[in-house]
């Protein structure tokens, strides 16, 4: 399975991050970019609210009940699958374009091929989260073939447009078949949808796999193809992305900070929290699927830094202003500012301050967020019937 919860990972993750506060200069090399470690260890605030209130509120259920510890464990192993050296992804083979002018791969080259696989996953009616799973492979790929991340000697050899356009092929194909299935569908929805999800995974065989290529590509060269890059990831084909588990395990948090804040809640309290939920895990999902096509986030922050930025960036649309908060009857079922500094305190310790090391990498995933969909509060309305504008920066603020 991809996520093990048991409690050596835990104890290695609680190692490594007392390593890495010991030594705050160690952060380097081809891979995703980190943050040098505070020494301080304390929790601030929310990461990207520096005019609340300095000391969060004590949770007496943060941490505690059995519930959250689990999940506390499971965030702790997807922090240590992600920082495995197995996982690292370098951007540089997109450089290519200099070397080759016309024919090397370049940014825009990556973000048309992302485009077309959620075109293509929406055409079968598969998970989109494959999408970013076989961008993964990809990425890798080329970052152990050409920057040598795997232990490997580098090649450094420019990549064209046409072995991209082969391996990305080839990569959604092993996503599909790995991954192709709805987690969702297959626990939430009756049987008979759960078999119209493996039936659309089994249409996408081989051969039609080919012809999506428009004939550039015979079925038989991606099949060696497959073997080749099967081979070069160490049949590693569980990676963590932001838009899967990531997301889910950090909304599951929501619902304790509320509690906190409000003293528990009645029935009809929860059911606003639910809603509060379900809002903030489909604006999420939506921002990191769009994370999936932009470099400069994908290939340089960790998933659990942009699953975070996101999340955060939803919570930013249902917090309301001073009038609102006075004027409306029903403001204890809203997000406040207490909220946020609750829910970044019960995250903070759930991941040994993991987060708190690496805010500055999540206030700059979020800025960029904030300039890649402005309008997301558009796509996205307050779920309580009242207009949200969007509280992202604008380029302009972010230059």
């Amino acid at each position: 399975t991809n996520i093990l919860c048991s409690q050596s990972f835990a104890d290695d993750y609680r190692s490594s991050s007392a390593a890495a506060a010991d030594d705050d200069d160690n952060h380097g090399g081809g891979g995703r970019r980190t943050s040098g470690v505070s020494n301080n260890t304390t929790t601030t605030n929310s990461l990207l609210r520096p005019n609340a209130s300095s000391s969060p509120t004590t949770s007496s259920c943060r941490c505690h009940s059995p519930q959250i510890e689990h999940q506390s464990l499971q965030l702790l192993s997807i922090l240590t699958l992600e920082s495995s050296p197995h996982y690292t992804i370098s951007p540089h083979y997109l450089h290519s374009s200099i070397l080759l002018k016309e024919t090397g791969v370049s940014e825009k080259c990556r973000r048309k091929t992302c485009e077309w696989m959620y075109e293509l996953c929406d055409y079968f009616q598969l998970h989109r989260e494959v999408v970013g799973i076989a961008l993964f492979y990809v990425d890798r790929y080329f970052t152990i073939t050409f920057v040598g991340g795997g232990g490997e000697s580098s090649s450094h050899h420019p990549v064209s447009k046409r072995d991209f356009q082969l391996i990305g092929l080839t990569a959604l194909y092993i996503a599909i078949k790995t991954h192709g299935q709805s987690r969702q569908c297959a626990v939430d929805t009756n049987d008979s949808d759960a078999a119209a999800v493996a039936f659309n995974k089994l249409k996408f065989s081989l051969h039609i796999c080919a012809s999506t290529s428009r004939q550039q590509f015979t079925a038989r060269q991606i099949e060696e193809t497959e073997c080749l890059m099967l081979q070069t990831l160490g049949w590693r084909l569980n990676p963590i992305v932001p838009s899967g588990c990531v997301i889910e395990l950090l909304v599951m948090f929501l619902p304790c900070a509320m509690d906190s804040e409000h003293d528990g809640g009645s029935g009809g309290e929860s059911s606003r929290q639910s809603v509060v939920q379900n809002f903030v895990y489909d604006c999420a999902t939506y921002l990191t699927e769009l994370a999936v096509s932009v470099a400069a986030l994908s290939l340089v922050y960790k998933p659990s830094v942009i699953a975070y930025a996101s999340v955060l960036a939803a919570v930013d649309l249902l917090l309301e202003d001073d009038s609102s908060s006075m004027s409306s009857s029903s403001s204890s079922s809203r997000v406040t500012e207490d909220t946020l500094i609750e829910y970044d305190a019960l995250l903070n310790q759930a991941s040994c301050q993991h987060f708190e090391r690496n805010k500055d990498e999540v206030v700059k995933a979020k800025e960029i967020l904030g300039v890649m969909a402005p309008n997301v509060g558009l796509l996205f309305p307050s779920p309580f019937g009242e207009p949200t504008p969007t509280t992202f920066v604008g380029p302009n603020e972010l230059l």
